[in-house]
């Protein structure tokens, strides 16, 4: 599995923690799991964005915003994994099975956007 799949899934489990926190449920389809991440994912931010001061400023449309900011760093860090796991791998002679990667996600109620750490 990519580390860019990796990380969606870890995404996809922090969503559905906090969609139940939002009273709402995570819901897949036969659309594919990109495209259940993605349709949560904006159901998330429309959540956020009306119970926080996101709302005072921001339409739906920042919702979109909030996707594609959340996918370029998921690929962003993709892609350092990618580079950084071959490094170890040659360096430290780990099995790249051996290196797990965990992501933090932060949500910015000014900005409406979460952060990836």
């Amino acid at each position: 599995m990519s580390y860019l799949d990796q990380f969606m899934q870890q995404w996809k489990a922090y969503l559905q923690q906090q969609l139940a926190q939002c009273g709402m449920s995570y819901v897949d389809t036969d659309a594919g799991d990109s495209l259940d991440i993605k349709m949560n994912s904006l159901a998330y931010f429309r959540c956020l964005r009306t119970t926080s001061r996101a709302d005072s400023g921001f339409d739906e449309s920042r919702d979109e915003v909030a996707w594609v900011m959340l996918e370029k760093q998921l690929k962003a860090f993709a892609e350092k994994a990618e580079k950084g796991t071959f490094d170890l791998v040659l360096k430290l002679h780990l099995e790249e099975n051996q290196i797990q990667i965990r992501l933090n996600f932060s949500y910015d109620d000014e900005q409406h956007i979460v952060y990836v750490s």
